[in-house]
């Protein structure tokens, strides 16, 4: 067992030194320097996992919420920090998504004794 514990410290280790990682950093670094932005860009963030929840739960998303999203997507877009901001936290969250479905899976056969 303790050989999991070092390979999840190896993969903690990796994932500090992986370039989608470190860009996500410096554009959070650049984004804090812009408190309004910052406040958006979170808001923006926020508001998207809501609706996103919503719908994989089969709700329909509320006509405000997605107005309200929009908006924030109108001020957003031209603001450049704003959007370095977006587009390397998406391209990380993809990443980590991968990375942690790769992990789920290794672990879904021990699991699966609780789906009979």
């Amino acid at each position: 067992m303790e050989e999991v514990y070092v390979k999840a410290n190896e993969l903690a280790t990796a994932i500090g030194a992986c370039e989608g990682y470190k860009k996500l950093l410096a554009a959070g670094e650049k984004l804090a320097g812009e408190e309004p932005t910052r406040k958006n860009v979170r808001d923006f963030l926020v508001l998207q996992a809501k609706l996103a929840y919503a719908q994989s739960m089969g709700d329909k998303p509320i006509k405000k919420k997605v107005e309200d999203l929009n908006r924030l997507a109108e001020i957003l877009k031209n603001k450049p920090v704003a959007m370095e901001y977006l587009q390397a936290y998406n391209a990380w969250q993809s990443k980590a998504g991968e990375i942690y479905q790769i992990i789920q899976n290794s672990m879904a056969e021990g699991m699966s004794i609780l789906d009979q």
